[in-house]
């Protein structure tokens, strides 16, 4: 899978903040409300494709996901088997990852992984 139209320096989404994102969601990373609303997730819950563009070479699969109710507005969508994911992903605890959602191919692209480094005191 080639790409060249893909520019990883800006980010269509806000990066996710690994360690928040396992910590709220333990068997699913949490879909930002605007991806869910341009992924149609509200009319139906549906898999994805997911491409990875930071590997080298770059895969792609197809992930399901899922819907919780939120208690302060309504539902929210979540990705399906979120560990295997961020495995598959080499997204480790802490790392932030960079992404993009293309409304018309419905795929969701990791297109940067920030590894995590600790703060040394």
């Amino acid at each position: 899978m080639n790409s060249p139209d893909v520019d990883v320096d800006e980010a269509d989404v806000a990066p996710i903040d690994a360690v928040n994102d396992v910590d709220e969601q333990p068997d699913g990373g949490r879909l930002p409300d605007h991806v869910s609303r341009m992924a149609r997730l509200d009319e139906g819950l549906k898999d994805i494709t997911v491409g990875l563009m930071h590997l080298d070479p770059p895969q792609q699969f197809t992930n399901g996901t899922r819907c919780e109710r939120n208690n302060e507005e309504g539902f929210r969508y979540a990705l399906s088997r979120w560990s295997k994911f961020m495995k598959s992903a080499q997204i480790k605890v802490g790392d932030t990852v960079h992404f993009s959602f293309n409304e018309n191919e419905q795929v969701l692209s990791v297109e940067k992984v920030i590894p995590y480094v600790p703060r040394s005191d």
